[in-house]
């Protein structure tokens, strides 16, 4: 029976795949020598990261300060629009106020014409009624 296992063992192995056969010695030792190359090299990335990063951050600073200033700019021009909108506000209510003064001195002078008419109408009837009546009388 160890025989049956043994021989299962061995067959077995033979039929699994080998694992890939690693570096020898002198690979690593290349390896460990062409690391400062691989220093440099990750130093000089991570120094071209930083520029970039720094050109993005003073873009960035740019965009903000003319962001700033429009915004001031936005804020001067809004107050003066309102203090011109009071202004235009103010001018539209005395406007507004004259008009209707001078509609009701209009009526008031059209009220006072056709009182006048009235009267001198009036006038001439009362003095035909009158001489209607002194006509009569004298008749």
């Amino acid at each position: 029976m160890m025989h049956r296992i043994g021989l299962a063992a061995v067959l077995l192995a033979a039929l699994l795949p080998w694992p890939a056969a690693e570096a020898g010695f002198m690979d690593r030792v290349k390896d460990i020598y062409g690391m400062p190359e691989r220093v440099e090299e990750l130093q000089q990335q991570y120094d071209d990261a930083q520029e970039e990063l720094d050109a993005s951050v003073k873009r960035s600073e740019e965009t903000i300060r003319k962001f700033q200033q429009t915004q001031e700019q936005l804020l001067r021009e809004n107050q003066e629009l309102k203090s011109r909108n009071a202004r235009l506000d103010e001018a539209i209510g005395q406007m507004e106020a004259a008009e209707r003064a001078e509609a009701e001195r209009n009526r008031r002078i059209t009220r006072t014409a056709l009182a006048a008419g009235g009267l001198v109408v009036l006038y001439f009837v009362l003095m035909r009624v009158v001489r209607l009546a002194v006509w009569r009388r004298t008749r």
